[in-house]
């Protein structure tokens, strides 16, 4: 199963939802939480493995995992 986590700075991470890609059930449902979770202040990222992650814009049904992360701001 697929994963959608969220980076929580401070307190580890969060799965708001997995997915299965022959199963269309759970892949709207994920495409929905990565829709309420994808805001402004965040970054989305496709995880492949060890050192691959490649930037997202829209959910990604292929994807093995996603994990949204806060922007960081300079001072």
């Amino acid at each position: 199963m697929a994963k959608l986590r969220l980076l929580k700075t401070g307190h580890g991470d969060l799965c708001l939802a997995e997915w299965d890609p022959r199963r269309p059930e759970t892949v709207a449902r994920a495409a929905a939480a990565f829709a309420e979770h994808f805001t402004a202040g965040r970054l989305a990222f496709r995880l492949d493995g060890p050192g691959r992650s490649s930037p997202l814009r829209e959910f990604d049904a292929t994807a093995p995992e996603i994990i949204l992360v806060p922007a960081i701001q300079g001072g």
